[in-house]
């Protein structure tokens, strides 16, 4: 008798992995053709494909990779102004031990998305008291 010819089946891990790198393409292809609102809806589904497999990667003890995903999470934040959420991230990143220039990139990271969103908090700031100057008076 022959033995059946049965493709293993990829893991959930690797299906994620694929969707990640699918995901993260598919957004630099849309962004490229000027379909903005299109892309930043593909790169926050990959941020959160990306949020994922980090977190399986520490699930399984493989601290490095986790933060390698870590980053490319908050990258795709960072890329559709979510600061907050991307120094969260590499905040974690930073937790685990890293080589130094990789430690520097990602700490020049943080002080951008940093900047970046207190920017965002001056600038929503006269708004809001504006607003509510308007309401008490």
């Amino acid at each position: 008798m022959r033995r059946s010819q049965v493709k293993p089946s990829k893991s959930a891990l690797d299906k994620m992995l694929g969707e990640a790198s699918w995901l993260l393409s598919h957004a630099e292809a849309l962004a490229d053709y000027g379909r903005k609102e299109e892309a930043a809806v593909e790169l926050a589904r990959a941020a959160s494909c990306e949020e994922q497999v980090a977190c399986w990667f520490d699930a399984a003890g493989r601290e490095q990779e986790a933060v390698l995903h870590r980053v490319s999470a908050a990258s795709c934040y960072e890329q559709l102004g979510q600061y907050a959420r991307a120094v969260t991230l590499l905040r974690a990143a930073l937790s685990a031990p890293l080589p130094n220039e990789y430690r520097r990139r990602v700490e020049q990271q943080i002080a951008r998305c940093l900047a970046r969103a207190h920017k965002e908090l001056r600038r929503a700031s006269p708004k809001a008291s504006r607003k509510q100057a308007v309401a008490v008076g």
